[in-house]
C-alpha cells in the first residue's frame, strides 16, 4: 500500500516552488534582454550545440515566431550564431559563441552556488538519500529527449555524471556537425 501524507505532498510542492524560485533568480541577467527565456536558451544551446529552432521553441515552450525573436535576441547580444546543418542545408543550426559560453558559464556558476547553499543545511547521510530520490523521481518525469531536455533546461550537465534523463537520448539535430 502506497500512502502519501498530505503534509509530505504540501511540503513537497512548497519545496520545489520555493528552489524554482531561487533558481531563477541566480540565473536571470538583467544585461541579457528577453529575461529567464534567454537565460534558458543559452543553457539549452549549451547542452544541445546544433539543435533547430523548432526544436528550441519544443524544449522551451514558445511558438515558432516566439523562438525566432528570441534567436535573434540571441545572435544580436553576440551569444548564439546560426549556422546551416550539414544534413539538411535548409535547417538552422544554433551554436554559442565565444561570448555565449562565458555567459553559460556565469549562469551556471550562480545557479550552482544558489543551490549548494541551500544543499549545505542538509547533513551528508541526508544529501545521499536525498541524489537518489531525486533521480528516481527525475527519471519518471521524462518520456523523450524534448521533455527530458525541458526538465534540464538549467542543468549543469557537466557536473551530472550518469544524468537520469541521459535515457531519453539527445534531439536529433544536435546530434549532427555544423558548420562554424
Amino acid at each position: 500500500m502506497n500512502v502519501l501524507s498530505d503534509r509530505l505532498v504540501n511540503l513537497f510542492g512548497a519545496l520545489a516552488v520555493g528552489i524554482t524560485d531561487r533558481i531563477k533568480k541566480a540565473a536571470f541577467d538583467p544585461t541579457i534582454p528577453g529575461g529567464g527565456e534567454t537565460t534558458a536558451a543559452i543553457v539549452v544551446i549549451g547542452h544541445a550545440t546544433g539543435l533547430s529552432i523548432d526544436e528550441l521553441g519544443r524544449v522551451l515552450g514558445l511558438s515558432h515566431a516566439g523562438t525566432v525573436r528570441l534567436v535573434d535576441r540571441l545572435v544580436a547580444a553576440g551569444f548564439a550564431v546560426r549556422s546551416k546543418a550539414l544534413r539538411d542545408r535548409r535547417a538552422v543550426a544554433l551554436m554559442l559563441t565565444e561570448a555565449g559560453e562565458t555567459r553559460l558559464s556565469a549562469i551556471l556558476q550562480r545557479r550552482n552556488e544558489t543551490l549548494s547553499e541551500i544543499l549545505s543545511h542538509v547533513s551528508n547521510a541526508d544529501r545521499l538519500v536525498l541524489e537518489r530520490i531525486a533521480e528516481t523521481i527525475l527519471a519518471q518525469m521524462s518520456d523523450d529527449a524534448v521533455s527530458a531536455l525541458t526538465i534540464c533546461r538549467l542543468c549543469d550537465e557537466r557536473r551530472c555524471y550518469n544524468c537520469p534523463m541521459d535515457a531519453f537520448g539527445m534531439l536529433e539535430s544536435s546530434t549532427h556537425r555544423v558548420d562554424p
